[in-house]
């Protein structure tokens, strides 16, 4: 399995392709804004042709690319079901200094089409597994995504686990107490590498023993 990343400048969100063992096709893991360009020259240069979306949750700086990637890629969208709602009018879900700062961002947004998913649905897309673990508290949909290419496997955190730190918990939707539930299930997940939505990747492992919020 392949994980390619390209950077969407805004609020410098981690975009992903990822590929099973030697395929053409990929899935992309979230969408920011103006990741594009970025994922046109990523995916020509490894000659990838996506699949499918995952977002691992519905915050602005992770949708927002959605509609150009789509104009690109019309591929279907996959998402927590709790964080469809944020599709719809992405600057209203949070507080009102991000949402002045959007304001501009979204002038011309359309929701686009998506499909739920649920706590422990899996898909056979491009020769991967992906399996949706629910991880409530960043938002109430946020979803780790479990990926395996046979016997390999890598865990997209969205924004629920950093390299060093977590999700914040203080914007609309944020419960300290679900995160504490998900950091906990978190623990239990095999040692494999993690891959956020901001920062730098690390394994399970790494967190458990030097993130200071396990």
């Amino acid at each position: 399995m392949d994980v390619f990343s390209t950077n969407a400048e805004f609020l410098d969100v981690n975009c992903y392709a990822v590929r099973a063992d030697s395929s053409s096709d990929c899935i992309l893991i979230d969408s920011g804004y103006d990741c594009t360009p970025g994922l046109e020259k990523l995916l020509s240069e490894e000659g990838l042709e996506p699949q499918g979306i995952f977002l691992t949750h519905g915050h602005p700086d992770h949708i927002l690319g959605l509609t150009n990637v789509l104009a690109r890629w019309n591929v279907p969208v996959h998402l927590g079901a709790a964080d469809r709602y944020r599709l719809e009018t992405p600057a209203t879900t949070l507080n009102p200094q991000f949402a002045a700062m959007l304001a501009p961002l979204v002038a011309d947004w359309n929701a686009p089409a998506v499909n739920d998913i649920k706590d422990g649905q899996s898909f056979e897309i491009a020769g991967l597994t992906i399996t949706a673990v629910s991880a409530p508290g960043h938002t109430e949909g946020s979803m780790l995504l479990r990926v395996k290419d046979g016997e390999e496997e890598v865990i997209f955190t969205g924004d629920v686990v950093f390299a060093g730190a977590i999700g914040r918990v203080d914007l609309p939707g944020g419960d300290p107490q679900a995160m504490a539930g998900s950091l906990r299930a978190f623990a239990t997940l095999p040692d494999v590498p993690i891959y956020p939505g901001h920062g730098p990747a690390s394994r399970v492992s790494t967190e458990l023993a030097t993130n200071p919020f396990f």
